[in-house]
């Protein structure tokens, strides 16, 4: 048996030379034959297909059950897990409970059998599974697939699993509720898919806490699944993968491809699909979500995004950290406590400020035109100038322009804004600005101040 606490404790270090093996002797854990070397007495390696498994709420549903109540519940919930995935056409495979509410489920090779055919019948069980849990046959729960190498030793008379993928497959478990999916899997696993290739759609490249390295998240979405209707519009659902898997090979880059991160039109395709899905089903896609509020959280990849994609330390994220990131510094100069609770507390008007991308030299306002809206600079830098070409004023991340105009007589633009280099900036609208009496109050405030230095 593996328990949680086993393959969390051996994940990091993979069994495989002398200094591990010697490791697990002095540990009392010997391997399957008696009497051999201490590299021996481990088994030998294996690829396999590691499946975690967590059943969602546990905690919550057993709460108020007594340990009888508790015991025949979880035998149950493994009996159902064991009834859909202990079937002649995915073997072999084991199936080890863990922790109660979980289970690692390992697929191994047939006699003759490829990688490619293992990773198939392990999709084809997860898909299974999927279904069940829909047709509440098995209670909800999560999983993550992971193509990777493991080796047995004995601890106490009990055969023990140890392999690096664990990590992998414990945190691809535990993202899917993250993107709002009860399946995630890795590149490698996706990428020997043949049936499912068309229903494949690429989550993102993300790197969750305690691992040093991105993994490229694919999840399945078929009629039934993904909160999509059974009878759901096949055309329209593979419209919609088409468009989800370009928007994300945007927003990751592709290097095989030539294809640089482009998050303004990675927003318009995923607007698109985010649309389809609706469509289809009624709802929102979760994990179109994530990767849109990521993009108005951080409208430009930094450093280190090419490299390790979204960085998730924590399922919840904490949203007053992200406000504060983004609050103009005018803003928080002006702040008082009926200010601090329209900007922090009730935050209605974030989603207000619509994303807009410009490139050097591009011109966002003009001079005497009428007033259309109030900008944030989120990154780079613009100049102000008058009607004579003359710099008036230079703008950089976290300065706010446009507010004047809106406060004047005519409501008319009295300079014009250039971007000076490539900018992200985030507009409000004179409609929805007008929603907000606080929020006019803070740019009322910053016109003020700002009437002396510069009239944009």
């Amino acid at each position: 048996m593996v328990s949680g606490d086993m393959y969390t404790h051996t994940r990091a270090n993979h069994v495989t030379d002398d200094h591990a093996a010697q490791a697990l002797t002095h540990m009392g854990i010997k391997g399957k034959k008696s009497g051999m070397s201490p590299k021996q007495e481990v088994d030998a390696e294996r690829e396999v297909v590691m499946m975690i498994t967590d059943m969602v709420g546990y905690s919550r549903i057993t709460s108020q059950m007594t340990p009888e109540e508790v015991r025949d519940f979880v035998i149950e919930y493994h009996h159902n897990l064991a009834e859909v995935i202990k079937k002649k056409r995915f073997e072999p495979v084991e199936i080890e409970p863990s922790a109660g509410d979980g289970a690692l489920i390992v697929f191994g090779k047939r006699v003759g059998e490829n990688a490619a055919q293992m990773c198939r019948r392990a999709l084809a069980a997860a898909i299974d599974l999927a279904y069940a849990i829909e047709q509440e046959r098995v209670a909800s729960t999560r999983m993550g697939l992971f193509m990777g190498h493991i080796v047995e030793a004995q601890i106490g008379g009990k055969t023990a699993k140890f392999g690096t993928g664990f990590a992998a497959a414990s945190r691809l478990e535990e993202l899917c509720d993250y993107f709002g999916t009860s399946l995630l899997m890795d590149r490698d696993v996706a990428a020997l898919q043949d049936e499912e290739r068309s229903s494949l759609v690429n989550i993102g490249k993300v790197t969750p806490q305690n691992l040093s390295h991105p993994i490229h998240l694919l999840s399945v979405y078929k009629p039934g699944l993904h909160r999509l209707p059974p009878d759901v519009d096949q055309t329209m659902l593979n419209d919609f993968i088409g468009l989800k898997n370009e928007a994300v090979d945007l927003f990751c880059g592709n290097e095989k491809l030539s294809l640089q991160p482009d998050f303004p039109k990675v927003r318009n395709k995923l607007g698109q699909a985010e649309k389809l899905f609706q469509q289809m089903s009624g709802t929102m896609d979760i994990a179109t979500e994530r990767v849109l509020e990521y993009i108005r959280d951080t409208p430009y990849p930094g450093e280190d995004f090419r490299r390790l994609g979204m960085k998730i330390y924590d399922s919840k994220r904490d949203p007053l950290g992200v406000r504060l990131f983004h609050l103009s510094k005018e803003l928080l100069k002006a702040i008082d406590i009926e200010f601090y609770n329209a900007l922090v507390v009730e935050t209605g008007w974030e989603s207000c400020f619509a994303l807009e991308w410009h490139n050097q030299g591009d011109e966002i306002i003009t001079i005497n035109q009428k007033a259309d809206g109030i900008y944030y600079i989120d990154r780079g830098t613009v100049i102000s100038q008058d009607g004579e070409g003359q710099v008036l004023a230079t703008l950089g991340s976290g300065n706010i322009f446009g507010e004047m105009a809106y406060f004047s007589k005519d409501r008319r633009r009295n300079a014009t804004v250039v971007a000076a280099t490539d900018v992200v900036l985030r507009k409000i609208s004179n409609d929805d600005f007008e929603k907000f009496p606080v929020i006019q109050k803070i740019f009322k405030r910053i016109a003020s101040r700002r009437q002396e230095e510069s009239p944009v």
